[in-house]
């Protein structure tokens, strides 16, 4: 997606007057390297306070620190000299920009050594040959398994200003004094040509506009045109030398085009550098001989020392990370596995439609990407027989498919069912109500009999109202008008319901993705893929501009839809300015807890290309924003958050938060686990990111929705993810899997005249993004500050790839033991049977509960009241805290009975219930292995 260069590297010697004090080497005022460093620092000011930078000033703040101190500590020790380190301070200033890693200070310490290192052992009579910044950068590239990527293009702003700020600080400021303008020239004018011919070769696939404003007008590209290619001590002296230094390099970047690479500025470099040192050394050989060359060069004490030295810090820091911070854990005799149910066995089966092609023409070429969501599962006892049922929402299924609900026949085998209503709204054309995207089941009325809402995509949502107790049979009746919902049109892949102002009824939140509108008609115009509007006028494209406006703070998503529960039957739009969520980002998922304690639930709303919205409740009069000062804070987050999970995982009382994301080459985030703690203030807790310490990062992944649970019955919380964005299984095109990427990398350098515009896109059809990924299994280590979750999904048998999307935990057949259902967007449903307590062996304990709220201010589910266990385990008491909530995941909706694993103890258990709206009570002795239904 970005093509990031990095910036210039230390002046030769010759160009560098330095002025000797005391025996330290002090650089000269007229030093042209000190411009450039104030250039740099000028552009980390910018970044962490105006731009967006995906890091702080502190980690900014440790790398060119860290740099800094290692070149003074080299040079002394291996040199003798004492330096002022000027130089590392803009090669490790251009690393803190240009780098990415996720949530890890550690990982910073990697191409710092490798940039600082450089310049003692990759050298020729003494001078460094490689660029130390751009070697940092491209092997970090190759070698950290996209533990560390480029920084994202879009965090330079995506505008000429920025790159005319650039353009014009280096012309002022040293390029004419570094005597490179033949080079800079020379090397626009190839790179132009170079760029004019794949856009030719690539008319079919990108818009020409794209592909030359992303490259041509992008802060990167200008930053290695006018800094790292000015480096003198890097690049030819003579003007012919330059001339054909920038032609070369230009081929060399080409061909690594034909190799679809998105990192081409970066290895070209490496491999121009690595030409040359190759060839100074193979030139003094035959010039010198081998053995003298060796003995004054390579292999030279001075040498040796220095290979020593920074090899040792190397492999140290190597050792460091797989032993302590990120080591192979196995876990042995692990007490369940996961065994897949084939469709045969459980009467769950769908199959694919051809919706991509039912998409406006106009825009079919992104169809894929614009229908990426919206397969999602259910659950919830609808039938009143004990076991659970499944609803699942398939849009790119069959029409009968699309919208469908399984009994629970037991022995895992579940029978399709029909509803009327429902089926005529499944089968109904896409282009006049949209598409089903995700679906909930729950008692909004407290008459004791489950309802069922639908959020959909590119049309409104629907809410349908269970007939059983009035007619005593068991329908739906879509009731949709009344609540307000209809010509209200959603592009929404999540809501829930909770109860905000604690008046016992449940009201309900619809998240919404893209803005359900488009921004520039002055009638409101549903925005409807499937039917986009005609131009009005010559050159009107405003039916297109509809992508987000930013790849790190979209603002331009659709609303969040609050509907307060009137009673009987009424539900009215509350105004979401007055009620302090008027944040329009890209909401992709929802959920909802009293993260603070204080008996109102909050809301935390998972963003896609920017941050989340934390919303504390202030006692159901409105909401309160949370966020922090800087990124890396809660609310400051750039990510592109799919997955809000929230559940206590180290048994402290507090539940923690959950957000998955995305983790590879071109965007390095991974998810966020944020552990939530009381503070001084009540209201407001802290949020302490954790994913990468406790090892849930996801890594090399792209994440979506996740589940948590306690699969083995241990009594601590373990988390499945879903992985996997699209494949071409439905458009395959080519012999080979092609990478969209590549094609559509360009458009994140460019700014939002370009990227929000979805004809500029590039052509996705036959290509794959990150498809059919394994999905994760973290196990629950419990008191493991470091390392606490560890991915056993090899292990206990979930080792298929896909492109899944929601997760649901659910005892489907009342053993005491969470199964797993898994979504996949391109395929039917994963039904996985958890074999824990299956044979002979000891038993792992278990208590079920489900609650039944009769208060004045307790709804009939209970969502919202919190569970507190406790039982002794070796003669230590437990204590275990839970919220019943009705929604909890991305596309998915647990298990509406609270399930707790008690390990080896199978004694009494108290249980202390906080009734939302109502008091604490304690229920003691229960006993364990069953479920309890508890009333009010």
């Amino acid at each position: 997606m970005q093509q990031a260069t990095v910036p210039g590297p230390p002046l030769a010697p010759s160009a560098r007057p330095d002025v000797h004090r005391s025996g330290w080497e002090v650089p000269a005022w007229n030093d042209p390297r000190l411009p450039f460093a104030l250039t740099l620092l000028t552009y980390a000011i910018l970044g962490t306070t105006i731009l967006g930078f995906n890091r702080n000033p502190f980690q900014i703040l440790l790398t060119t620190s860290a740099g800094a101190l290692l070149d003074m500590a080299l040079a002394w020790f291996l040199r003798g000299r004492k330096i002022v380190p000027l130089s590392a301070f803009i090669s490790c200033m251009s690393l803190s920009l240009l780098l990415n890693y996720s949530h890890n200070y550690w990982l910073l310490f990697w191409p710092v050594l490798l940039t600082v290192g450089s310049k003692y052992v990759l050298t020729f009579k003494g001078k460094h040959v490689f660029n130390p910044s751009m070697f940092g950068v491209a092997v970090s590239l190759l070698v950290s398994s996209e533990l560390i990527t480029t920084a994202p293009a879009y965090q330079w702003g995506g505008s000429w200003a920025m790159s005319a700020f650039i353009v014009m600080a280096a012309l002022s400021l040293f390029v004419f004094r570094v005597k490179r303008t033949a080079l800079i020239l020379s090397f626009l004018f190839f790179y132009t040509l170079q760029v004019a011919l794949r856009a030719y070769v690539m008319r079919f696939h990108l818009p020409a506009e794209t592909l030359f404003l992303g490259t041509l007008t992008s802060a990167p590209f200008f930053i290695f045109t006018f800094y790292m290619l000015t480096d003198p001590q890097t690049s030819p002296k003579t003007p012919r030398g330059q001339i054909a230094f920038a032609f070369v390099l230009t081929l060399v970047d080409l061909y690594l085009h034909t190799k679809e690479s998105v990192y081409t500025f970066f290895y070209a470099a490496l491999i121009m550098a690595t030409g040359k040192f190759l060839f100074l050394h193979a030139r003094a050989f035959v010039q010198e001989g081998v053995w003298p060359h060796l003995k004054n060069g390579l292999l030279s004490r001075q040498a040796l020392t220095s290979m020593g030295v920074v090899g040792a810090m190397g492999g140290g820091m190597v050792g460091f990370y797989h032993g302590v911070l990120h080591p192979n854990i196995v876990m042995d005799h692990l007490a369940f596995k996961l065994e897949k149910l084939p469709p045969e066995r459980t009467g769950i089966h769908s199959t694919m439609d051809d919706v991509f092609h039912q998409v406006d023409p106009r825009i079919q070429h992104i169809a894929k990407w614009v229908l990426s969501v919206g397969d999602s599962v259910g659950v919830g006892d609808l039938f009143g027989d004990g076991k659970m049922a499944l609803v699942f929402t398939n849009p790119l299924k069959k029409p009968s498919d699309r919208l469908a609900i399984y009994r629970n026949l037991g022995n895992y085998h579940f029978q399709r069912v029909h509803f009327k209503a429902i089926d005529a709204l499944a089968q109904a054309d896409p282009a006049v109500v949209g598409l089903p995207s995700s679906v909930a089941f729950v008692d909004y009325n407290n008459d004791g009999a489950l309802d069922l809402l639908v959020t959909y995509g590119y049309g409104p949502s629907h809410l349908f109202k269970n007939t059983l107790k009035e007619t005593g049979k068991l329908d739906f009746v879509d009731i949709s008008d009344q609540v307000g919902l209809s010509g209200l049109s959603c592009i929404g892949t999540t809501a829930t319901f909770f109860d905000y102002d604690l008046d016992g009824k449940l009201d309900f939140i619809i998240g919404n993705a893209v803005n359900p509108y488009l921004p520039d008609y002055k009638k409101p115009t549903p925005l409807n893929v499937f039917k986009l509007p005609q131009p009005e006028y010559p050159g009107d494209r405003r039916m297109f501009r509809f992508m987000h406006d930013s790849w790190h703070n979209a603002t331009n998503g659709g609303q969040k839809y609050l509907f307060h529960n009137d009673g009987n039957g009424k539900f009215h739009r509350v105004d979401n300015q007055a009620m302090g969520i008027p944040e329009t980002h890209w909401t992709i998922s929802i959920a909802a807890a009293d993260l603070n304690h204080d008996g109102w639930p909050d809301l935390y709303c998972a963003s896609d290309f920017g941050p989340d919205d934390v919303y504390l409740n202030k006692q159901g009069k409105g909401f309160e924003r949370v966020a922090g000062k800087m990124f890396g804070d809660i609310g400051r987050d750039t990510y592109k958050g799919m997955n809000t999970t929230i559940a206590d995982f180290t048994r402290k009382g507090y539940e923690d938060v959950y957000v998955s994301d995305v983790h590879h080459s071109l965007q390095a985030e991974g998810s966020l686990l944020w552990m939530v703690r009381p503070t001084a203030d009540p209201f407001h807790p802290s949020f302490t990111d954790e994913a990468t310490k406790r090892g849930a990062l996801n890594e090399n992944r792209f994440g979506w929705g996740a589940a948590a649970g306690d699969l083995d019955n241990s009594g601590w919380l373990d988390i499945v993810q879903a992985n996997g964005m699209v494949d071409d299984r439905l458009d395959h095109m080519y012999t080979e899997h092609k990478d969209y990427w590549y094609v559509n990398h360009k458009l994140m350098q460019s700014g939002p005249e370009i990227h929000t515009y979805a004809d500029m896109w590039g052509d996705i059809r036959g290509r794959e993004i990150y498809p059919d990924e394994k999905r994760r299994v973290y196990m629950n280590r419990g008191d493991h500050d470091m390392n606490q979750f560890v991915d056993v999904a090899d292990q206990v048998g979930l080792t298929e790839g896909d492109n899944s999307r929601g997760i649901a935990l659910v005892d489907l057949d009342n053993r005491g033991v969470l199964d797993v259902v898994i979504t996949n967007q391109h395929g039917e449903a994963s039904i996985y049977r958890n074999t824990l307590n299956d044979g002979a062996g000891p038993k792992r304990g278990w208590l079920g509960l489900s609650l039944v709220g009769t208060g004045p201010r307790t709804n009939r589910q209970a969502i919202g009241s919190q569970v507190t266990i406790r039982y002794p385990d070796r003669g230590k008491p437990v204590t275990q805290f839970q919220e019943l909530k009705a929604v909890n995941g991305f596309s998915s909706q647990p298990d509406p009975r609270l399930h707790f694993g008690l390990g080896d103890y199978h004694g009494p258990v108290d249980v202390t219930v906080k009734w939302i709206g109502g008091q604490s009570v304690t229920y003691r002795g229960l006993q364990p292995d069953r479920y309890h239904v508890i009333s009010q």
